[in-house]
């Protein structure tokens, strides 16, 4: 699977991971059952995990509909949320880069931050990268 979710409600974390070659019906799947799982809470810390990327299907008005949509639905947060994406590679970096474009000029409560490694993402999230790496490691 190309993209997927989990959820850690105890560390009010919601881990996404992307891998091989990501299509916009990936991205369009993690948008639409995250919100419907029952663990979900819009103001969890979010991890994107693009260590696996590949490549990504480079349609960017899709891309910039689904940040349209995921930005229209952030906009009821009552507090921040951030979200770490961890950004290794170029093709990465790319998909990243996209995305922070797309949300430019929008006032959302949306705080973005592009890291290249999980140890930078795990002293953004506040816990240890034994920790983290541990959870990363329960998903199948």
């Amino acid at each position: 699977m190309a993209g997927l979710f989990r959820i850690f409600p105890e560390h009010n974390l919601v881990y996404v991971r992307y891998s091989g070659l990501a299509t916009i019906a990936d991205y369009m799947k993690v948008v639409q059952e995250y919100p419907r799982h029952p663990d979900f809470d819009l103001h969890r810390i979010n991890l994107i995990d693009l260590r696996f990327l590949e490549d990504f299907e480079r349609d960017y008005a899709s891309v910039l509909k689904l940040q349209a949509h995921t930005a229209e639905f952030a906009l009821s947060a009552r507090a921040d949320i951030l979200s770490i994406t961890v950004a290794p590679t170029p093709v990465a970096q790319e998909v990243s880069k996209l995305v922070m474009r797309s949300w430019e000029g929008l006032d959302t409560p949306v705080v973005r931050r592009i890291v290249p490694t999980m140890e930078e993402a795990s002293t953004l999230i506040g816990m240890d990268i034994e920790t983290l790496e541990a959870l990363i490691r329960q998903i199948a």
